[in-house]
């Protein structure tokens, strides 16, 4: 029984999913959890229904492996994984689907064939990613995700206030210019985004200036992916969540 708000939907109005891992590292051979919200900039606004997602883990060594969405409560679903070794784990998981804005203002989760009046159609496909530490005081690179729009750092450790991240934007496998980047601490209710655009090699960093829950965000649009009948456009979008202590 579902027993949380549906905001699916909202997708369109800027919705996008992230994951939070609360814990600076997980052990070898003890259950690690991470959650999975949904809202805007880090504030849950309901939650996206369980059908449009699919999670997977990467592995130290870069296996890939495909991950169950466990149980919900009303603003997050559960994942759980038991890591076999120590190592760098990235947590991966995928919203997508199609929905259409009718002439009236209704947001409906069904291609453009199957609504009656039409405004636009809009395909979308999001990313949220975490990088989950197995081990104590782990330092160096990590797996990329891959996927049409990747938000992947170039290095990783424990993150404190004060420390920089340096971030790639990758666009169908390339580095992708002059593309803006959101950093949001989501413990802060009165600071606005950090607003950087990447440089000629899609890079771009940002510093820490308090600790909390952050979020990396990035979007991209292709106007060219277009299916008849079906949706106008693919809207991207990327998350990458890190925890920063004091």
């Amino acid at each position: 029984m579902q027993k949380y708000r549906d905001t699916t939907d909202l997708v369109v109005k800027g919705h996008e999913g992230w994951l939070e891992f609360r814990s600076t590292h997980g052990h070898h051979g003890s259950p690690v959890e991470a959650f999975y919200k949904w809202g805007h900039n880090m504030k849950v606004d309901g939650l996206c229904r369980r059908e449009i997602l699919n999670a997977f883990l990467i592995a130290p060594n870069g296996e890939k492996s495909e991950l169950a969405i466990g149980e919900t409560d009303d603003i997050a679903y559960k994942l759980t994984f038991i890591p076999e070794g120590s190592g760098f784990y990235r947590l991966v998981v995928v919203a997508e689907g199609v929905t259409t804005v009718t002439v009236d203002g209704k947001y409906l989760s069904v291609p453009k064939k199957d609504c009656e009046f039409p405004l636009e159609s809009i395909a979308y496909t999001q990313y949220a990613s975490a990088v989950i530490p197995v081990g104590h005081d782990l330092e160096g690179d990590v797996q990329p995700v891959g996927g049409i729009l990747e938000l992947r750092p170039l290095y990783w450790k424990h993150w404190r206030a004060g420390d920089t991240i340096e971030i790639q934007v990758r666009i169908n496998g390339s580095p992708a210019a002059n593309t803006q980047v959101a950093l949001i601490n989501g413990m802060t209710e009165e600071d606005e985004p950090q607003l950087k655009d990447s440089d000629s090699e899609g890079k771009v960093a940002f510093t820490f200036d308090k600790p909390g829950y952050h979020m990396a965000l990035v979007r991209y649009i292709d106007n060219d992916d277009v299916k008849e009948g079906y949706y106008d456009r693919r809207n991207y979008t990327a998350t990458l969540y890190m925890l920063v202590t004091k």
